[in-house]
């Protein structure tokens, strides 16, 4: 059966992505991997049309495009209180740990492949094999026609860059919001190592496709109170909760680690997991507070036309630049999974040193020569001013 032609506004989003993100090159073998129970209302939300005009994209760029449709293992949501370890927790299909062996790029569309959110073991397997994968978040027809899609990976990539390029170890910050929240404390050496918290990502392994989050500040000696309402929505689904809590949740914080959870039923639970974790972690690693970073997509909003799944418009509208994350706890050597309890207060401000990173959903960035000499090159493309395109 022929699939729909391509329109334009898909057409802009894929090449944006295999030219900008992909970097696809020709005579490459490239495994696009998506996974059927997307098809049917699963979490790994996908349309055989989006694989196809990516597979036809591919190919038109001399490159070799292999599709797998692969099955997941069935498992609970819920990951507690029986916590897996590296013996117990699902693995990935032995069919296509095989397949990434012979490719030379991957471009996912399965959420059970995060590399930010999932087993470890997946990182493990594109690390070993020296293969770097665009993780396509676009996984629909529609989506790849939002203005989400369409807005250019150079430009969010820029915006990226120079607001990581504003955080320096050693400076102080402090996170607000009127909902209550004030928390400071001072930058650390970055997480990945080196001295600059900036760095491109379409030249790493990980290659995420919208782009949407910088690198988080590396936090020390963080202390007062943290106030939020949602969690994003891969590890509420995890802990048992949904994305968008009933009543806020509010955390003291003292010397980097939580120490009073106060809400509703979502602040008990929360509390609950995180004491189950400490079993596995320690009570050091748990109940540690990190972050904090946020998003830099000014159209990172779906309409339920676009995507009628209610968690998956929540898990892109986090990248929007009104989104302000903090990470409750880490996942030590012993945790299979990798931990990404990113917690939002929307509407934040941010400032590190003498920079106002986010101020309300505006970026400090967005006057930026090198943001908006990028901004530029794409005339009658969704850009800066987000709010003119959100929905089209």
């Amino acid at each position: 059966m022929p699939h729909p032609l391509m329109p334009p506004e898909a057409a802009i989003a894929i090449n944006d992505m295999l030219e900008h993100c992909a970097r696809i090159q020709p005579g490459q073998n490239v495994l696009i991997v998506a996974a059927p129970d997307g098809l049917h209302g699963g979490r790994n939300i996908v349309d055989e049309t989006a694989i196809a005009w990516v597979q036809a994209a591919v190919q038109q760029r001399g490159a070799h495009p292999t599709v797998m449709w692969v099955d997941m293992p069935v498992r609970p949501n819920v990951i507690w209180p029986d916590i897996p370890t590296k013996d117990t927790i699902w693995r990935v299909p032995p069919v296509l740990k095989h397949a990434v062996k012979g490719a030379d790029l991957v471009i996912s569309h399965v959420l059970d492949l995060s590399s930010e959110e999932e087993t470890k073991e997946w990182n493990d397997i594109l690390s070993e094999n020296k293969v770097p994968m665009v993780r396509n978040m676009a996984t629909t027809a529609p989506l790849l026609c939002s203005a989400w899609a369409r807005t250019p990976h150079e430009l969010i990539s820029e915006i990226r860059y120079r607001m990581a390029e504003m955080m320096k170890p050693g400076d102080r910050w402090q996170m607000t919001h009127p909902n209550g929240t004030h928390l400071e404390g001072s930058a650390g050496e970055p997480i990945r190592g080196g001295d600059s918290y900036a760095y491109w990502r379409h030249d790493g392994r990980y290659r995420p496709f919208p782009e949407g989050i910088y690198p988080a500040v590396n936090p020390l000696d963080t202390q007062g109170v943290f106030v939020c309402d949602r969690m994003m929505p891969v590890w509420a689904r995890h802990i048992g909760i949904p994305p968008r809590f009933s009543a806020p949740l509010r955390i003291t914080v003292e010397n980097n680690h939580m120490t009073k959870f106060e809400g509703g039923p979502e602040a008990a639970v929360i509390e609950r997991f995180l004491r189950e974790l400490a079993k596995t972690v320690g009570d050091d690693y748990a109940f540690e507070i990190r972050g904090p970073h946020g998003g830099v997509h000014p159209c990172a909003s779906v309409t339920p036309a676009q995507c009628p799944d209610e968690d998956y418009r929540e898990f892109i509208a986090s990248f929007h630049t009104g989104a302000v994350h903090m990470h409750l706890g880490r996942g030590g050597k012993n945790f299979a999974y990798n931990l990404h309890t990113a917690a939002e207060a929307r509407g934040a401000t941010l400032v590190v040193g003498n920079h106002t990173l986010h101020d309300n959903g505006r970026l400090g960035v967005l006057d930026h020569p090198a943001v908006r000499a990028v901004a530029a090159k794409y005339p009658g493309r969704p850009g800066l001013d987000g709010e003119r395109w959100l929905y089209g």
